[in-house]
């Protein structure tokens, strides 16, 4: 009879304590709201999301290649930027056809809930257009995470364009990853969005251009046409109020100075007037932090460059 009275308490510790009562799930399985499957093309290196359930905090994304004798896990990842997203870091370069799905779990990987419904995406290579960028391609603006539509130009381009983008990059790490990332989908055209970073943090025009030229050569080099988009202004009030980094300096002198350059290669597409006010910084009603262009801009950018393609390609 005592056994009894204590039986239900036996088994709530064993739960709380990692014990055998590891069947009960205590969440929902999460809703996934990146939109992979929507794209003309998976970014390269994507973002998954999800709504986030209340009272949690670690959430595991597993990543799947779907193969004809046996499905083979690629990725096994623990959120690390927020409760509703992940990304990740290490490109999607191989053909094939993935699915990714996500589950709660505690600090130590255990399970809290079942794995969400499997969402589809496919790498596919070669292609005819792509994008070299940073977080402006990537996607992604405030709080909207990058992986999904509304936030990333190439969704409103009629013409499919890869994503190569990865955000935080200067135009270094961009030439540094050319071979590893660029190489393997061998794009006609590549669209090449590059320096906002360099400039932000204080490095010489001179400096971007010697990157910006190496990344030409190496395009020419792989029959490749490099398509160079103008450097979008900033709003240094926003973007410190945000407690992004911002150098001192005359920034817009050395943007002007890589943007010139730019627009005196054999094939340039200018998007930053449509997106600067009259002082020459990144208009306030088009971002949120001073540095992304936000819904209306990343608009205006794919509604640019899909204009200069389909007159040029």
């Amino acid at each position: 009879m005592q056994m009894k009275k204590f039986l239900p308490l036996i088994l709530s510790a064993c739960v709380l304590l990692g014990g055998g009562v590891v069947e009960a799930k205590k969440f929902p399985r999460p809703v996934l709201t990146a939109e992979f499957e929507q794209m003309d093309f998976a970014q390269l290196y994507p973002t998954y999301s999800w709504q986030p359930i209340p009272k949690t905090e670690f959430y595991m994304v597993q990543v799947v290649k779907v193969e004809a004798a046996r499905d083979k896990i690629v990725r096994e990842l623990l959120n690390t930027e927020g409760f509703d997203r992940m990304t990740d870091w290490t490109p999607f370069t191989e053909p094939g056809e993935y699915y990714w799905q996500v589950r709660v779990v505690d600090r130590n990987r255990k399970p809290l809930s079942d794995w969400s419904e499997k969402k589809f995406f496919t790498v596919t290579a070669p292609v005819k257009y792509a994008v070299l960028g940073d977080s402006i391609s990537h996607g992604g603006a405030a709080y909207i995470p990058a992986g999904q539509l509304s936030c990333q130009w190439e969704t409103y381009c009629d013409v499919p364009i890869k994503n190569l983008a990865r955000s935080g990059d200067t135009t270094k790490t961009m030439l540094d990853r050319f071979d590893n990332d660029v190489l393997p989908f061998k794009p006609q055209v590549l669209l090449i969005m590059a320096g906002i970073n360099d400039i932000r943090t204080g490095a010489a025009a001179e400096a971007v251009i010697k990157n910006l030229e190496a990344i030409r050569d190496k395009c020419l080099a792989n029959d490749m046409t490099p398509v160079f988009c103008t450097l979008t202004s900033m709003n240094p009030e926003l973007i410190r109020s945000r407690g992004i980094h911002l150098t001192d300096g005359d920034w817009r002198q050395e943007r002007e100075k890589v943007n010139f350059w730019i627009m005196r290669t054999p094939y340039f597409i200018d998007v930053a007037p449509a997106l600067t006010d009259e002082f020459g910084y990144l208009r306030a009603e088009f971002t949120p932090d001073g540095l992304h262009p936000a819904l209306r801009g990343k608009k205006i950018i794919g509604e640019i460059i899909v204009d200069y393609l389909r007159k040029n390609f």
